[in-house]
């Protein structure tokens, strides 16, 4: 028996599939993730006659890694009675192939232990597993004609690593800041792709994912709901009915309008145009005028101080362009950080003495005179957020006009190393010490429509974690962030972890202190100990400038 490539990992396990490409070329939309491997279709074998406990099992399993008709390969190893109470979609454990181990438990059952990589929730938020401890799923089994089949069984599917993204596809929702000034992504992972687009839709429908809730906002009047319950495409155009609200409100259509456009043109695959029908009648409401920004974009060149110039450093890193009315006040505060308010109206400067804030040419105004505070960070709204390095729950903001309040963080840890808002203004990292590991996590960040009150969501996102200790962290686009982690030998880590989805790990410069991007992986530099600021150059770090004392984040204009 033929068995793909794509199981190979799965080949000295289990057998009896085969896969076979059912697309060509994948063609990459805007702002849509990248598809590294065609679209397969997983054919599996029925069970096998006469067939182990053992082999049944195994071959459900991997029946799991077929996603047609609802996982419908996969029924063929269960009993009728349990049939009808699995569900696939329930949740969806990742795991480690490698680990996974059997035992027989009694005559009629077995049980798997294997440990989590990461979970997949019924809504399609993937997240990354709190804890690598090993988990046991029992498995019960029960003779129907002569033949063992499973009668009962975790609801959903557990799925390895390798395989994961041969099954599942990562899909893009987007959803608006309170102001629906920009649309902020919401990352989710759904089985089947004949019916990527009616996930999508539902998915929207349900709303933002738990963690991400607090600080966005969705043009769906509550009730609304799918009907009929799928999204039918002809020609490149998908059909979205909806019913269960009055859908009187031009703005409203528009804005729901652009977020099915953003959601499933160039997300899903073959759609290329999405007509939106409310109640029955086709909308003709069009699109909000202006439209909302997607993935908004900073200056490319980083933001730099030298001692002397504080400025954009050219593209060859010979020199600074200055950014009027700082280079002095912050040499003379002594500052060791900063970040650069929206069309550098401010800055946020860290000093012997504190956090401040500057304007051009005018004297910093201390906020924060706290001992042992980290670098700040601002956001579009003019906020300022400052913590200790040694208090991680002691975060407070501050407005430029001196106003403050202390936030309750979603997150416990010893330290923290760094804090950045996103270039949307509704979500923040922040990169913890925990013991000896460093892990960061992003928070939405909720607003009162008044701007009386700031709070950061009660449910976090968490990312990666490495063994090491925590330098930095920063924003990358609006669904990707970096960090960085110092080892004892001084070299370090940098994670470049998708929101929602995958972490990749590679070496970072030795002796890094700092790390800043502009807008893509390609533009992630790094400033060491030495005062150099090192690009990415292959597998390497290449300097560009010397004397840097330090980056400074910026925000779109």
């Amino acid at each position: 028996m033929i068995v793909s490539t794509v199981l190979l990992l799965l080949a000295a396990l289990l057998t009896g599939c085969v896969s076979i490409p059912s697309s060509g070329k994948v063609q990459q939309g805007d702002a849509a993730p990248v598809e590294a491997a065609p679209d397969l279709d997983i054919l599996v074998d029925p069970p096998i006659v006469d067939g182990t406990q053992q082999q049944i099992l195994d071959g459900f399993l991997l029946a799991a890694l077929s996603s047609q008709n609802n996982f419908q390969a996969a029924y063929d190893f269960l009993t009728p009675a349990f049939a009808e109470e699995w569900q696939p979609d329930a949740e969806t454990t990742v795991d480690v192939l490698a680990d996974r181990g059997f035992e027989q438990v009694n005559e009629t059952t077995r049980r798997m232990v294997t440990t989590p990589a990461a979970s997949l929730g019924n809504n399609g938020q993937y997240e990354v597993a709190a804890a690598a401890s090993p988990i046991a799923l029992p498995y019960e089994f029960e003779q129907i004609d002569g033949q063992w089949r499973i009668s009962s069984a975790p609801q959903g599917i557990v799925i390895d690593q390798a395989n994961f993204t041969q099954v599942f596809r990562e899909y893009t929702l987007y959803f608006f800041d309170p102001e629906y000034r920009y649309l902020v992504p919401d990352s989710r992972w759904f089985a089947g792709r004949e019916t990527a687009q009616t996930s999508v839709v539902q998915a929207l429908l349900g709303g933002a994912a738990e963690w991400l809730s607090p600080g966005v906002r969705t043009a769906f009047p509550e009730g609304t709901e799918l009907s009929p319950a799928a999204v039918p495409v002809t020609g490149r155009e998908a059909e979205v009915s909806l019913t269960g609200a009055a859908f009187d409100d031009r703005q409203t259509a528009q804005r729901m309008q652009m977020q099915l456009d953003a959601s499933l043109i160039g997300s899903v695959r073959n759609v290329g145009e999405v007509a939106m029908v409310l109640n029955g009648v086709e909308s003709d409401a069009g699109r909000p005028s202006p439209q909302p920004a997607r993935d908004p974009r900073v200056d490319p060149r980083p933001v730099v101080f030298d001692g002397e110039t504080f400025g954009y450093l050219s593209t060859s890193g010979d020199g600074i362009t200055a950014i009027d009315g700082y280079s002095e006040q912050i040499a003379a505060a002594d500052a060791s950080g900063a970040a650069l308010g929206p069309g550098a109206e401010f800055a946020a400067i860290l000093t012997p003495d504190g956090v401040s804030i500057l304007a051009p040419d005018e004297e910093p105004l201390p906020l924060d005179p706290r001992a042992g505070l980290i670098t700040p960070a601002v956001d579009r709204a003019g906020i300022i957020w400052s913590v200790p390095a040694d208090t991680p729950s002691d975060l407070v903001w501050f407005t430029t006009g001196g106003d403050s309040g202390r936030v309750e963080v979603p997150w416990s840890a010893s330290t923290i190393a760094a804090i950045q808002v996103s270039r949307d203004g509704t979500r923040m990292l922040a990169l913890l010490g925990d013991g000896p590991r460093t892990y960061f996590v992003a928070a939405a960040i909720e607003r009162a429509e008044d701007g009386s009150s700031i709070s950061l969501g009660p449910t976090l996102l968490r990312l990666a974690d490495v063994d090491g200790v925590p330098i930095d962290v920063a924003w990358i686009d609006g669904r990707t962030a970096t960090s960085l982690t110092g080892l004892a030998d001084g070299s370090t880590r940098l994670v470049t972890q998708d929101l929602g989805g995958f972490a990749n790990t590679r070496s970072g410069p030795s002796d890094g202190v700092e790390i800043d991007a502009g807008n893509s992986i390609r533009d992630i530099r790094a400033r060491d100990a030495a005062g150099t600021l090192l690009v990415q150059s292959g597998v390497g770090w290449q300097g560009r400038a010397e004397g840097i004392r330090f980056m400074a984040a910026q925000l779109p204009d």
